[in-house]
């Protein structure tokens, strides 16, 4: 028992710290051995763990994932109206550039990995069809739209609110004049009004 504890405390321990790397440096900056090395273990443990760069940084997409999808829902469950899901949306999106821009950077590092990593696209495709579905279950379902968007499925109106807050997002993560730059992501919101 105590084994398998260290092996999982070992291996959460190599996991955040790869988190941390990939975060603050990018996929394509970081090594395994950088990894072993802040994370203080020897590079055979990371294979032993996870085989190779792309198995680690598949198991960090994951936890990522989690965390995105965790978040997601718990915003949207916090409000009872589509108007007020929407805003909580746009709120989650300015509050994760401002507060935890590592996790959307990660984020966008890993969907550019996606077009070359068929593990990535597999995980990333995933994690967007789910975030589409809890907006459109949780947001669509049941609600009047904008009437310029009523011949569309709600899956696409979904995917619309989702791409529109991704890629506003990035905009703003790239725009030296930040604060005016966030007028975008709150404009998202009118598209369904």
């Amino acid at each position: 028992m105590e084994k398998r504890i260290e092996k999982t405390s070992q291996s959460q321990k190599i996991l955040q710290t790869a988190f941390q790397c990939l975060s603050t440096r990018g996929y394509a900056n970081v090594s395994m051995r950088d990894i072993a090395d802040e994370a203080g273990v020897a590079l055979s443990q990371l294979n032993y763990y996870y085989k190779n760069k792309e198995g680690l940084f598949t198991e960090v997409v994951k936890m990522m994932m989690h965390q995105y999808l965790h978040e997601v829902e718990e915003k949207l469950k916090s409000t009872k109206n589509a108007k007020e899901k929407i805003a909580s949306l746009v709120k989650y999106f300015n509050e994760l550039i401002r507060k935890n821009p590592e996790l959307l950077r990660l984020f966008i590092d890993f969907t550019a990995q996606s077009l070359w990593l068929p593990s990535f696209r597999r995980q990333l495709k995933n994690l967007f069809a789910d975030l589409s579905e809890m907006i459109e279950k949780s947001i669509l379902t049941g609600t009047v739209i904008n009437k310029n968007l009523r011949e569309y499925s709600s899956r696409s109106v979904a995917k619309l609110v989702l791409g529109a807050l991704y890629g506003t997002s990035i905009q703003i993560m790239l725009d030296s004049d930040e604060d005016k730059a966030f007028d975008s992501l709150n404009l998202i919101g009118m598209i369904l009004n």
